[in-house]
C-alpha cells in the first residue's frame, strides 16, 4: 500500500494530476499533435516525470522518518473516510494488486485497459471519500498544513540527495506551462476559432 500512497503523494508533490494525463490525450487528439516540437516536449515531459520518480522512490526508501510521517498521514485520512462509511483499505489493497500487476511487466495489451480502468474506478471511489472528508474544515485544514510539511520535508531530503532535483522540477514546470498554452491556442472541434472568443 504504501507505494500507492507514495504515488498519489508525488502526484500531489510535482502537479502529476488526471488533468496532466487528460492533456496527454487531448494533444494526440489535437490538429497540432504532430508538431514535432510538442512531441518532443511531451517526450521529456515523461523523462522528466520518471526520473523525478526514482529520485522520490529513493530518497523515501532511505528514510524512516518520511515512511513514519507517511503512514501517520494514511492513518488518520483513512479513519477519517471509515467513520464516514467508506471501504478505503479495499481501494488501496486493489491499486496496489493492480500497480505490482502492471509491474510483472506480463500484461496483455487487453488486460491492461481493463486493469487501467479498474485502477481509475477504485481512484475515482477514493477521490469521492476523500472530498467527502475534506468538507470538515478542522480536518482538511489539519491534513493540508501536515500534508504540506510532509512534502517540503520530501522534497529538501530529495534535494540533498540529488542537488538536480530542483532545476528538474523547474523544467517539467515549464514544459507543462508550454503544453497547456498549446492546447489554449489549438482550435476546438475542427472548425474555425469564432473572432469574439480570440484573446
Amino acid at each position: 500500500m504504501i507505494r500507492t500512497i507514495q504515488a498519489a503523494l508525488l502526484a500531489l508533490l510535482l502537479g502529476f494530476s488526471a488533468s496532466h494525463s487528460a492533456l496527454a490525450q487531448q494533444e494526440q487528439q489535437a490538429p497540432g499533435a504532430q508538431d514535432p516540437q510538442l512531441m518532443e516536449a511531451q517526450q521529456r515531459l515523461q523523462e522528466l516525470q520518471q526520473q523525478l520518480g526514482e529520485i522520490q522512490q529513493q530518497t523515501f526508501e532511505e528514510s524512516e522518518e518520511l515512511q513514519r510521517k507517511q503512514q501517520e498521514l494514511e492513518e488518520r485520512a483513512t479513519a477519517k473516510m471509515e467513520d464516514l462509511g467508506y471501504d478505503p483499505e479495499s481501494h488501496y489493497d486493489r491499486m496496489e494488486e493492480i500497480y505490482e500487476r502492471f509491474e510483472s511487466g506480463d500484461v496483455s495489451e487487453a488486460e491492461q485497459q481493463e486493469l487501467a480502468q479498474e485502477f481509475q474506478q477504485a481512484q475515482m471511489e477514493l477521490q469521492q471519500a476523500q472530498q467527502e472528508a475534506m468538507q470538515d474544515e478542522e480536518f482538511r485544514e489539519s491534513m493540508e498544513r501536515d500534508m504540506r510539511a510532509f512534502q517540503e520535508d520530501l522534497l529538501a531530503a530529495m534535494e540533498e540527495r540529488n542537488p538536480e532535483t530542483a532545476d528538474l522540477m523547474d523544467e517539467l514546470e515549464q514544459l507543462q506551462m508550454q503544453l497547456q498554452e498549446s492546447m489554449q491556442q489549438a482550435p476546438q472541434g475542427g472548425g474555425m476559432p469564432d473572432e469574439g472568443m480570440m484573446e
